[in-house]
């Protein structure tokens, strides 16, 4: 697809007038990532983002080093990659990090605010994506202090698995809830012991 056909297909439902819409177009601009480039909100105030293929993890970084997975953007998802563009109040600092080769549509944060305040259906969508990133922050926090971690990892393996298998290493898994590769790994045999998974190398396939 197109940068022209993405903005089209994602501002059509705002009607945003014509000479607003070419200059989005005429700003906007694709980034290609390659698997495991990591993008920082603080450090890369991007505006806002949509996915035009691939996947990214957004997590956070704990004060012992450990990461926690927030939320993932996949296809035609959007996401806003800097605080400004939304509240000027809020000031966090989330990691996107392409899981795969992934392409991404910019539209820079003096446009995208530009817009944003002109329109307020699109200030109305965009604030509604931040409370949404921040229900999401607020429940992993929620499992990651009162769900047992065994029962953490069997979301985590239903939800990522595709035809009932997951090509995730024990560190990867890891990062993405927030835990030691250790406890991981040895819950893990735990649940193969009691025929729940198969674990084979760099991949586990689900059996229940």
């Amino acid at each position: 697809m197109t940068k022209e056909e993405l903005i089209d297909n994602f501002f059509k439902k705002f009607k945003l007038a014509n000479e607003d819409l070419e200059e989005i177009k005429s700003n906007a601009y694709f980034k290609n990532l390659s698997k495991g480039t990591q993008l920082a909100s603080a450090d890369d105030c991007l505006g806002f983002v949509i996915m035009a293929y691939g996947t990214l993890r957004a997590y956070i970084i704990s004060s012992n080093a450990k990461e926690i997975t927030i939320f993932k953007l996949i296809k035609n998802e959007e996401c806003v990659i800097c605080s400004n563009c939304a509240l000027n109040s809020i000031n966090y600092n989330i990691i996107l990090e392409s899981n795969e080769d992934s392409q991404i549509l910019i539209i820079p944060t003096k446009i995208y605010t530009k817009i944003r305040n002109k329109y307020q259906s699109i200030n109305d969508y965009t604030l509604n994506i931040i409370s949404k990133r921040f229900s999401d922050l607020i429940s992993v926090l929620e499992h990651a202090l009162f769900t047992p971690l065994i029962e953490r990892i069997r979301i985590f393996l239903k939800e990522n698995s595709q035809n009932n298998k997951i090509t995730l290493t024990h560190e990867e898994i890891a990062n993405h809830l927030g835990s030691a590769r250790e406890a991981i790994s040895r819950i893990l045999k735990e649940m193969e012991k009691q025929g729940e998974i198969s674990l084979g190398r760099k991949e586990i396939t689900l059996l229940k």
